[in-house]
């Protein structure tokens, strides 16, 4: 059963999640950047040793910025609700052939519009942040998050004693996922729907491209490439 996607606000997810990103720096990615170049009003928190004293300048500003913009933040929920609808039939029929059938993983399947430019996934709910602004647009960053929830169900339901112990958050596992969904957005017929010429990848994966996406063009199986390339990545971070 292919899930339904809704938009809504959750100031609360927004405040918790600008405190622990930062401090988060990964693949090659400042996450504190997309706190404080969008909101420099918080820049003076870099300074502030206490936590209690960041948590208290966050709720402050998120408050105050909430209020102040409700009435577009709403407005932004529904317009991503509408663009989604758009192109969710054909996204899932896409996903459906790559990943051979197999059935979405139960959970939320909410999008959280946030004031910061984060962007994390939760894959216990299978929820995620979307920021209110994004430069590549709702679309991309929807399939963005969905391919990470398949991809890591898939993964770990059908090669089992490779990823269960791995960690999702870091490392190897976390290295392919985002290495696949840079490979299958920047296909055609992805990019047909989300229409964005530049594909994100983070700076510390682009050395590892070039071999995984003439992996993908080679065997265009999610299973081969899925060990062939835990494998190369193995090999070439044990190094």
């Amino acid at each position: 059963m292919k899930p339904k996607i809704k938009f809504k606000l959750n100031k609360t997810l927004d405040k918790k999640m600008a405190f622990e990103f930062l401090n988060i720096k990964q693949g090659g990615v400042d996450f504190s950047r997309g706190i404080i170049d969008v909101h420099p009003e918080l820049k003076i928190i870099k300074e502030i040793k206490d936590d209690k004293q960041k948590k208290k300048l966050i709720n402050r500003h998120f408050d105050f910025f909430y209020k102040k913009h409700i009435t577009y933040l709403k407005n932004q929920t529904v317009r991503f609700n509408k663009e989604w609808i758009k192109s969710e039939i054909k996204f899932f029929n896409k996903t459906k052939k790559i990943f051979k059938n197999n059935p979405w993983p139960k959970g939320k399947y909410i999008g959280y519009l946030s004031i910061i430019d984060c962007n994390p996934r939760f894959l216990k709910d299978k929820t995620f942040q979307i920021f209110y602004f994004h430069p590549q647009g709702i679309i991309y960053v929807t399939m963005h998050e969905l391919l990470h929830f398949i991809f890591y169900e898939y993964a770990i339901k059908k090669h089992y004693k490779t990823f269960k112990k791995l960690n999702t958050e870091t490392g190897i596992f976390w290295d392919l996922a985002e290495i696949f969904n840079a490979i299958i957005l920047s296909l055609p017929e992805f990019i047909k729907l989300h229409k964005q010429k530049n594909i994100f990848s983070y700076p510390q994966h682009k050395k590892y491209l070039p071999k995984l996406k003439k992996l993908w063009q080679e065997t265009k199986d999610i299973d081969e490439w899925l060990i062939e390339g835990y494998k190369f990545l193995k090999i070439i971070k044990n190094k």
